[in-house]
């Protein structure tokens, strides 16, 4: 199989960026923070991470509902744990929102309302984060206190909310078009027009719209809790408004199509924000490499169901024939 050039060079640049934050580590002082996390808390962890999957399907489930289709919560929460598992070996989260829209089709028999469900549940969480950058403004001042944690703040919420603009006013997509030809993006365009379409068709249904962006605000906050939760039993002393600080920094940079899934570039990020408010090096990696390998953990049951999904797939294939 032939890898493409863009991938070998995002490969060799998460490579780099590992290598350099490695280098920099002291691994006896981060395995003394790591001895900290107790079996205990990491099955306590996990569940709490359970519910804050269970509350993105249950959003999920409100947009199919507006639409008109429906499918059972235990099949959402099961594409979502699949998901997860794709996730890991795929670049960005692409991989399993393609399983998740596969799986939702076999329910509403209708492709597209399943891709556009699964969208719309993307995009009120995107619209929550915004708000959620917004709400970091005041501690951004007051307790960071680095204008260039700042600058990299106010840069990332402008993005957030520039994006979230983007797609929901037809009016700005108009003035941005010329720009976004001129950067060979007019396909991005086009698929922003279709999906304005049927976000109004979306907004028509309001109670169904307040109570996504009401779970949405809600699944934010809580993961910045999980973050902050993991922190204090590794003994790193970060606040719950420093981290929703540099969570949205977090999640917008790591978008950035410049690593294979944000790998080398999350831990690299880390590392700079924890360096500028007076932490080490190794409490940011520990952080950031417990929280992945926690999500990596909760995803096995993804696999289970991705060979049970695929032997369900086989043995339709083999009755069809037969």
């Amino acid at each position: 199989m032939k890898i493409k050039p863009i991938t070998f060079i995002k490969t060799i640049i998460s490579i780099g960026l590992l290598a350099l934050v490695f280098t920099r580590i002291d691994f006896e002082e981060a395995w003394t923070h790591f001895q900290h996390l107790s079996f205990p808390f990491i099955i306590f962890a996990l569940l709490f991470y359970t519910g804050c999957q269970y509350l993105s399907c249950w959003r999920w489930q409100i947009v199919l509902n507006s639409s008109g289709h429906s499918a059972p919560m235990s099949s959402l929460v099961s594409s979502y744990f699949a998901g997860m598992f794709l996730n890991i070996f795929l670049p960005g989260a692409l991989g399993g929102d393609v399983y998740r829209v596969y799986r939702v089709a076999k329910h509403t028999k209708d492709s597209e309302v399943a891709v556009v469900s699964v969208f719309l549940e993307r995009f009120t969480g995107l619209a929550a984060l915004s708000a959620l950058a917004l709400i970091g403004l005041p501690p951004a001042f007051k307790l960071v206190g680095r204008w260039d944690i700042i600058l990299l703040f106010l840069t990332c919420v402008a993005s957030l909310v520039g994006a979230v603009l983007l797609i929901s006013s037809p009016k700005l997509l108009i003035w941005a078009e010329p720009w976004l030809e001129k950067l060979r993006l007019s396909k991005v365009a086009t698929r922003f027009a279709k999906i304005q379409i049927l976000l109004r068709k979306f907004a028509q249904h309001r109670q169904a719209l307040a109570l996504s962006m009401g779970l949405s605000m809600l699944l934010q906050l809580a993961i910045v809790y999980y973050h902050y939760l993991v922190a204090q039993q590794l003994k790193i002393p970060i606040s719950y408004l420093q981290l929703l600080v540099f969570i949205p920094i977090i999640v917008v940079v790591t978008l950035l199509p410049i690593s294979l899934g944000g790998l080398g570039l999350k831990e690299g990020l880390w590392v700079y924000l924890f360096n500028r408010i007076g932490l080490t090096a190794e409490q940011a990696l520990l952080l950031s490499l417990t929280i992945t390998a926690l999500s990596w953990l909760l995803s096995l049951p993804g696999l289970v169901i991705l060979l049970l999904d695929s032997t369900g797939f086989r043995l339709a294939r083999q009755g069809k024939v037969d």
